[in-house]
């Protein structure tokens, strides 16, 4: 009858222990997805390339790319860059209407925009990270726990069933 409850109780922890085990692998499955997500952003510019080579984090880029394009084209005063943006390229149309010019302008807007917004999303991507940072301390907490305790119900298991075989002092 004993044996049966640490066996019950030692299936539980063995099961315990294997969940938390998979939840600590899907959390750094999703921490390095997140750093390959980070790297590819880093410069504000975003290819084809990087979004093929990464299609774990195909809806990331997709909201990258939508927050990017929204960040451009909202106010300043909401939030985004779309005043400084058009104030720029008027000034510049002013300064120099040849298209090669005004090419330039906005290429150099395009690429210092692109970094600001990177930046933004770089630093709600590092929120994200200690989010995941810290749920993987409480599962490894959790995890150490459930270990002891499975330590623990083995160690007591094998006293059972020590105390429960017949011994024999010999024939005679």
């Amino acid at each position: 009858m004993a044996y049966s409850l640490f066996s019950n109780r030692k299936i539980y922890y063995t099961n315990l222990v294997y969940n938390i085990q998979s939840q600590l692998n899907n959390i750094m499955q999703q921490k390095i997805s997140l750093t390959n997500f980070s790297a590819n952003i880093s410069d504000g510019v975003v290819t084809i390339d990087e979004i093929a080579s990464d299609a774990s984090n195909l809806q990331n880029y997709k909201e990258y790319l939508e927050g990017a394009d929204a960040y451009i084209n909202t106010p300043d005063d909401e939030g985004g860059s779309g005043t400084s943006v058009s104030d720029v390229g008027a000034l510049a149309a002013e300064q120099n209407d040849s298209e090669e010019y005004l090419a330039s302008i906005a290429e150099m807007l395009n690429t210092s925009v692109n970094e600001a917004y990177a930046t933004q999303a770089t630093k709600k991507l590092e929120a994200l990270e200690n989010q995941l940072d810290l749920k993987q301390k409480q599962l490894e907490t959790k995890l150490t726990a459930a270990q002891s305790q499975l330590e623990t119900i083995e160690q007591a298991e094998a006293q059972a069933i020590q105390q429960a075989t017949p011994k024999y002092a010999g024939l005679g």
